[in-house]
């Protein structure tokens, strides 16, 4: 028989979460007959409570960590900057720690330093990941589907982007496309990958072979990527679908080099919408995935869980923004 855990207790008092804890950690905010029935099933089911999370609220440090592996590009950008904001106005600070590998952020979270933290990292183990909670911190993982006592996560809805790219292409009667992969190991390349690929075998081209160029995430390596592939002799595609915004821009400037013009031969559709995409010319027409909104909501919910809230998931949908990188056939 495993721990019994705080959401067992929740499920057999028939509370919530955050009910159970106030019962057993902050009495006066619950009525006493709830209370009663809270302690009474936790001695039931031997309930032993969590003395790391204890000890953390006990000396509260009005601080979150922002675990990222780099600050390079607009959405580092846009996250941290929308992240300290949030907290600021609720009363936090944001400590930004930029980390090599697992064990730096096992460190900082043994530190005891941290009310809760922020998690950005593409290659994290589920041991690692089980690790980290064991701390009792509050935890909330970007690009990582992950949901517990006191973990949630928020993600993209990268599937359904990659379908919206391709029914877009094969609506402007695109038939030779080409997809320009992110970052090997990352969940939102591959979800839009995967969705790309499952629309356009809905559609009818089941046995299509889609060339896959790797961009990184990074408008050098798919220029590269780009170039490499038309010096090679292959026949350039009609349409392009980038994992994001900076590939999109890469391959731009390939195809202009080796004298092929965007949209007239070949168009090319991005992901995420950074800013450059209006003043590029032509102007990108990309998925806008809203990440300018992750920071804030990233803030408000590792609040949400220091609070006592019960850990989720939390998807950010998109739409497509339709610019002048883009003709029909």
């Amino acid at each position: 028989m495993g721990i019994t855990t705080l959401r067992d207790v929740a499920r057999e008092a028939g509370v919530s979460v955050a009910t159970a804890s106030n019962a057993l950690n902050n009495p006066s905010v619950v009525r006493p007959e709830t209370r009663k029935l809270v302690l009474e099933v936790a001695a039931k089911l031997a309930y032993i409570p969590n003395v790391n999370g204890q000890r953390l609220r006990a000396r509260e440090s009005r601080t979150i960590g922002l675990f990222v592996r780099a600050m390079t590009g607009e959405y580092y950008c846009a996250l941290a900057d929308q992240m300290f904001r949030a907290c600021q106005e609720q009363g936090y600070e944001v400590h930004i720690c930029m980390v090599v590998d697992t064990r730096s952020i096992l460190k900082k979270l043994g530190d005891r330093t941290l009310d809760g933290a922020v998690i950005f990292c593409d290659d994290l183990e589920a041991d690692a990941v089980e690790r980290m909670e064991a701390y009792g911190i509050p935890l909330l993982f970007l690009g990582l589907e992950r949901e517990g006592e006191r973990t949630s996560c928020i993600l993209y809805e990268s599937e359904t982007h990659g379908r919206m790219a391709a029914d877009y292409l094969l609506g402007l009667g695109k038939k030779r496309l080409l997809h320009i992969f992110g970052l090997p190991g990352n969940l939102d390349s591959e979800k839009r990958w995967i969705g790309f690929r499952e629309e356009l075998r809905n559609r009818g081209m089941k046995n299509a072979k889609i060339p896959v160029l790797y961009g990184l995430f990074e408008r050098a390596s798919a220029y590269r990527e780009m170039r490499k592939y038309l010096l090679e002799g292959h026949q350039p595609p009609d349409a392009i679908f980038a994992a994001n915004d900076l590939s999109a821009i890469g391959c731009m400037a390939a195809l202009s080099e080796m004298g092929y013009r965007v949209p007239e031969d070949v168009s090319v559709l991005g992901c995420d919408d950074i800013t450059l995409c209006e003043y590029i010319t032509p102007a990108l027409t990309t998925i806008r995935t809203n990440f300018w909104d992750t920071g804030t909501l990233a803030a408000d919910e590792v609040i949400r869980l220091i609070r006592g809230e019960e850990g989720r998931t939390i998807r950010q949908s998109g739409n497509l923004v339709i610019r002048k990188s883009c003709k029909l056939s």
